[in-house]
């Protein structure tokens, strides 16, 4: 049996979107993020894409899925440790 693995990285298409642990990871090195006006020129902007910066996007993706990955009982570094401290990060601005 083979082993095939999915060689992949993110690719975000808004104008105005709020990226989850934003304050936490620098989305840019593991995405492509584009406004929604680039989207008909989205196959160019992915063909010019490099090889060698496709490797490094999908490594870093690699590298912080384990952010994004929900366990039971929550493990470290995991989303729900994520969203602790995302919260604990915003908690002077919270209004309660």
């Amino acid at each position: 049996m083979t082993d095939k693995r999915c060689d992949y990285f993110t690719v975000i298409l808004s104008n105005y979107y709020d990226l989850p642990f934003n304050d936490i990871l620098d989305w840019s090195k593991f995405s492509v993020i584009l406004k929604e006006k680039d989207v008909y020129d989205l196959k160019q902007i992915l063909k010019d894409i490099s090889y060698e910066q496709f490797v490094t996007l999908h490594n870093n993706l690699v590298q912080v899925q384990k952010h994004f990955q929900w366990n039971t009982p929550p493990i470290p570094y995991d989303a729900f440790h994520m969203v602790m401290y995302d919260l604990w990060l915003r908690h002077s601005v919270i209004k309660y």
